[in-house]
């Protein structure tokens, strides 16, 4: 993969993302013009936001799990 193709990649990516924003991101944050996190009270901002951090987390050892499996499968089959 080149750089270029290895941007075109990442460009997909975050079109998926920029597009959650004005899809299920609209449905669940957006107050009309304003979006929730800006009217927030700040402590219950900083709660939100720490919640998101550690959902991050779980989601990145969720995802070493299946990766850790997938590995073993391909040690035992490898495709190269």
């Amino acid at each position: 993969m080149t750089p270029y193709e290895l941007r075109a990649r990442f460009m997909d990516f975050m079109g998926q993302c920029t597009n959650r924003i004005i899809t299920v991101g609209a449905e669940q944050y957006s107050d009309g013009d304003t979006q929730k996190f800006e009217s927030m009270p700040l402590l219950g901002l900083v709660q939100y936001a720490r919640e998101e951090a550690q959902d991050l987390a779980v989601y990145a050892a969720m995802l070493d799990i299946r990766l850790s499996r997938l590995e073993a499968l391909l040690r035992k089959h490898p495709i190269n």
